[in-house]
């Protein structure tokens, strides 16, 4: 089969053969049919202290259809549609026992979807409702994270919410704001573009990190936000969030900068506030967003701008480097790379 591999820093992905892989005792073997480019993915690929080590396959928001299965498995058979939760996690740990795999010390990554093929056990694929595309299950990954962070953050009906950013990370907590029954979104945005998608994921008001952006989002919260989620990643953004909330408000940091961020302690203690670092998500609400995409106000394959081929995964992650005015690019194994 083929699948993508990170040659180091500054040198672009290989798209090499290997042994198609096959399922262990309890595991699935999947035909991967879509898989998500994530932040992370160009993030943690670029120089610094948080770069992949080379050698290393990528690929974590992904879903496909299982084409066979393990001995011990009866959970799954062959053609079920799944997404995946991509790591393995142990089941006993302090981590484990509260449902979030991705803290388990013994956790084993299984991000690989960037391939044609994969092999995962079976407990980490969750099966897709029949009104789902397996487009829809490869959502399901990164829009767990904005349940996971308004979870964290103990959002209740009626907060204000104001997102800084307008990528997958940030659209999550729009979605997830609306669902949960926020009294007012407002996001503050860089691109323009992406306003369309932001009020189709729930947003009452988008505008413009220029000009009177922000003031137009006040007037639309009526009052400064119970909560603010900075989702583009860049320094200084963070100091912002904690300078818009109200005190004893939230901020949720889901822009993962990978810089120094100057952050002010002592304002923040004077604001009474919380500052919260998110990780992925539990078992539990992976499977609720699953849930919530049968009965959504929004199909979440809008947040879909692109599709390409593994061949084209390449370039596409060389343009998204360099700033490429992408929303959420797909990967399709099956598609041809011809023009």
């Amino acid at each position: 089969m083929r699948i993508a591999i990170f040659q180091g820093p500054g040198r672009p992905l290989q798209i090499e053969r290997v042994p198609d892989p096959e399922p262990g005792p309890d595991e699935l073997l999947l035909e991967i049919a879509r898989c998500g480019i994530c932040g992370s993915d160009v993030s943690m690929t670029n120089a610094g202290p948080f770069c992949y080590a080379g050698g290393r396959a990528l690929g974590h928001e992904y879903a496909g259809r299982v084409m066979d299965v393990g001995h011990q498995v009866t959970t799954h058979k062959q053609g079920d549609q799944v997404a995946c939760i991509p790591c393995c996690w142990c089941g006993n740990c302090d981590a484990c026992r509260r449902g979030h795999p991705l803290l388990c010390r013994n956790v084993r990554p299984l991000a690989q979807g960037f391939a044609e093929y994969i092999a995962v056990p079976a407990a980490c694929a969750l099966k897709l409702p029949s009104s789902l595309s397996l487009a829809d299950g490869a959502l399901i990954e990164p829009m767990a994270c904005g349940l996971h962070a308004l979870r964290m953050a103990a959002m209740r009906q009626g907060d204000r919410v104001l997102v800084l950013g307008a990528g997958s990370m940030a659209l999550s907590v729009v979605y997830w704001a609306r669902m949960l029954g926020a009294a007012r979104i407002a996001v503050l945005s860089r691109s323009a573009h992406r306003s369309e998608v932001a009020y189709a994921m729930g947003a009452d008001i988008v505008a413009s990190f220029q000009d009177d952006g922000l003031a137009r989002c006040r007037a639309a919260l009526g009052a400064e936000p119970d909560i603010v989620a900075e989702g583009v990643g860049q320094p200084g953004l963070l100091a912002n969030a904690i300078d818009l909330v109200r005190s004893q408000g939230t901020v949720i940091s889901m822009g993962m900068c990978m810089r120094p961020e100057t952050v002010l302690p002592a304002y923040c203690t004077f604001k009474d506030m919380r500052l919260l670092f998110p990780l992925g998500y539990t078992v539990a609400e992976f499977a609720e967003t699953a849930r919530a995409f049968e009965g959504s106000h929004v199909r979440p394959e809008v947040l879909v701008s692109n599709v390409v081929s593994l061949d084209a995964l390449p370039a596409m992650l060389e343009a998204l480097r360099g700033g490429h005015k992408s929303l959420k690019v797909h990967v399709d194994p099956r598609l041809s790379s011809a023009p």
